[in-house]
């Protein structure tokens, strides 16, 4: 972590610590980016608190980062209603239905904040026996929530509209041998709340050395954020004077994590709290070791690890145990990938049906034909270039045959229509020359016939005038 983004980080926790003692709001000497900040708050589970810190710094942040501050104190305000409400009525289900129930933190630590709408509950957390399963399956659906898959694969989650989820838990989840011993019982040896049979509840000193526990255990996990701190901080300050103090180191002992705890709680002091001339001078002291777990939790378990490591063996167990888990998870896969199950093989060897009791040479044919896979490829990257040019050789061939074949179609239709075009030519010349001689011939016989009339004309005339004549000559006569 940059320098900038670890003073951010430090004016993020005294934002945090002015809300929570409820003293005035501080002002940064140094320009921020309310953008890391903005989402360091949503990582760490605190953008609802800081809204708070943001009213009277209106000048400094941009408006888009104060709306979405704004909407995440919205969200936890409709939360609170949203959260009692499923709370009392899941937690009455399974008391008539005779099922052993412990309601998990969120319930006891939202009456440490005032005001309440600071400490967001985003989902009721409940702790039951084991092999109810189906009853509560069965009492959910009546309270229409839908089952839903778990992608962290711990619990059972249950959702309803609106933004309504309920998760239940078959144990407190956690990782590290010693607090798995320390929490192996069953819920229904919890104290059990007043005039209730199947209702439970954890007292003042053994919610303490739960939540404290919860808290190592995150930190070995890599999992802490400041809203953890925050809750831890909240019910400490609040409960720290009726807590049997003795039963809580010496159980806190037992379960291997109370010298770590002392550790947290003196930070916790730091962020928070009002820091005595003892306090200053141990941290003086162990800066190195305080900066370290700072910067773990800041960073999300990025940094100061190796010290962690020192001063706590959990967080070197949970990296073994992750580490076994994902060599476990590696050979499981490696085993599922050279022997399938047998209806993925039908899929591929159809004989299997009939014959199933070939599976074992179905598996080393398919681990064969795996193996020369990669052979397969090299020759395939080999030859497939020359392959390719031979195709494009070929390819190449073919359209230029095409093309002289559509050229000598064009030239076979060009020549068509050319003939086509001088025979119809031709017969118009000859229809036009019929025509003509027609006309022709009908005007040499129209010219005739107009010549035989003046004929005719001229020879009556000449007749009729040779009567006159001898008409006229009687007449003499």
């Amino acid at each position: 972590m940059i320098e900038k983004e670890k003073y951010e980080a430090r004016y993020l926790l005294s934002l945090i610590s002015a809300i929570i003692n409820q003293t005035d709001i501080p002002r940064s000497v140094r320009s921020l980016n309310w953008e890391n900040i903005y989402k360091l708050c949503e990582y760490h589970k605190v953008a609802h608190i800081v809204y708070l810190a943001t009213l009277g710094l209106e000048e400094d942040i941009a408006r888009k980062w104060k709306d979405l501050f704004h909407e995440r104190y919205g969200e936890s305000l409709l939360s609170q209603e949203r959260f009692r409400n499923a709370a009392e009525v899941v937690m009455w289900q399974l008391k008539q239905n005779k099922i052993h129930a412990l309601l998990i933190r969120d319930g006891i630590m939202s009456t440490c904040y005032e005001p309440r709408e600071i400490r967001a509950l985003n989902q009721v957390r409940i702790l039951v026996g084991e092999g109810q399963e189906a009853k509560i399956h069965s009492l959910m659906r009546s309270m229409d929530f839908q089952k839903q898959e778990n992608h962290k694969g711990r619990g059972e989650v249950y959702y309803r509209i609106p933004k309504t989820t309920v998760i239940f838990y078959t144990d407190l989840g956690f990782c590290t041998r010693q607090l798995k011993k320390y929490f192996d019982f069953p819920v229904k040896v919890i104290h059990q709340m007043e005039g209730e049979k199947y209702l439970h509840q954890f007292t003042e000193d053994e919610f303490y050395i739960y939540l404290v526990c919860d808290l190592v255990n995150q930190y070995a996990c890599g999992e802490i954020r400041i809203g953890d701190m925050v809750d831890y901080w909240q019910f400490y300050k609040n409960y720290r004077d009726r807590l049997n103090w003795e039963y809580v180191d010496k159980e806190l002992a037992t379960a291997g994590v109370l010298d770590f705890a002392q550790r947290l709680r003196k930070l916790a002091y730091i962020w928070f709290g009002e820091v005595d001339d003892e306090l200053s001078r141990e941290y003086d002291e162990n800066i190195e070791i305080y900066q370290a777990i700072e910067l773990y939790i800041l960073t999300r378990g990025m940094e100061g690890r190796e010290i962690s490591m020192k001063l706590t063996e959990l967080v070197k167990e949970v990296s073994d145990i992750r580490t076994r888990t994902r060599r476990e998870e590696r050979r499981r896969r490696y085993r599922g990938f050279l022997f399938p199950d047998k209806k993925y093989m039908e899929k591929i060897f159809p004989i299997l049906e009939d014959a199933p009791f070939l599976l074992p040479l179905c598996w080393m044919w398919r681990s064969l034909m795996l193996t020369l896979l990669p052979l397969k490829k090299k020759i395939y990257r080999m030859f497939n270039p020359i392959r390719r040019k031979f195709s494009d050789t070929i390819e190449n061939i073919r359209i230029r045959r095409e093309e002289k074949l559509i050229a000598r179609m064009d030239e076979a239709v060009r020549q068509v229509i050319e003939e086509s075009n001088s025979s119809v030519r031709q017969e118009v010349h000859d229809i036009m020359d019929e025509e003509t001689a027609e006309e022709e011939a009908a005007e040499e016989t129209a010219e005739k016939e107009e010549e035989a009339e003046e004929t005719e004309d001229s020879s009556s005339e000449e007749v009729y005038g040779m009567q006159d004549f001898f008409t006229n000559f009687n007449k003499r006569s």
